[in-house]
């Protein structure tokens, strides 16, 4: 029905993705006072490109080609840093085990972020999109229109350099557990 230049339909389908397009961008740029200009634009080209769109079911796919790629166009020239302010949540002083298990979480939390940051556009966009928003590596080759394989790749790479930096980071020596395991630690996100 979008097609169709149904603006009802559109209504819909922005409602439905709004959210996920902004957390998307913000997480591609790092940027919370472009993120929503980002989400904006991707659905504006989306409505206006609607009728490229071969298959109706390849909706999703389609529309996070626009947006990573809008994404990319407004970040190439900002800061790669994604702020992590106000992580923590308030906890009451009483509890201290508490308090020093967020205190790590976040801190490990700010660590991933920053070390996501490093990683070349393109393995970031797979991180982003498969562990944030939990696309599956198919859906990551439409939007990135390669293969599947190559998502693999480039996800196996991600992970391997997060492994690689997040040890690096550990100025003990000693071995640093799950954040040495970014597959596995990304999946708690």
């Amino acid at each position: 029905m979008m097609q169709q230049g149904n603006s009802d339909a559109f209504d819909q389908i922005f409602e439905k993705y709004k959210n996920e397009a902004v957390r998307t961008a913000y997480l591609i740029t790092g940027r919370k006072s472009i993120c929503e200009d980002i989400a904006q634009e991707a659905f504006i080209k989306c409505f206006k490109h609607i009728g490229d769109l071969q298959n109706p079911n390849g909706f999703h796919a389609w529309f996070f080609r626009i947006l990573t790629r809008t994404a990319w166009k407004f970040g190439r020239s900002a800061s790669r840093e994604i702020p992590m302010d106000n992580m923590a949540e308030k906890v009451e002083e009483s509890n201290l085990d508490l308090l020093n298990e967020q205190y790590s979480a976040v801190e490990e939390n700010r660590l991933l972020y920053s070390e996501i940051n490093h990683l070349e556009p393109k393995q970031k966009t797979v991180i982003i999109l498969y562990y944030f928003n939990g696309l599956s590596t198919k859906e990551i080759a439409k939007v990135c229109r390669c293969l599947e394989g190559t998502v693999k790749s480039r996800l196996f790479s991600a992970r391997k350099k997060l492994k690689a930096r997040l040890y690096s980071v550990n100025h003990s020596g000693e071995e640093c557990g799950d954040l040495c395991r970014p597959q596995k630690y990304l999946k708690k996100i």
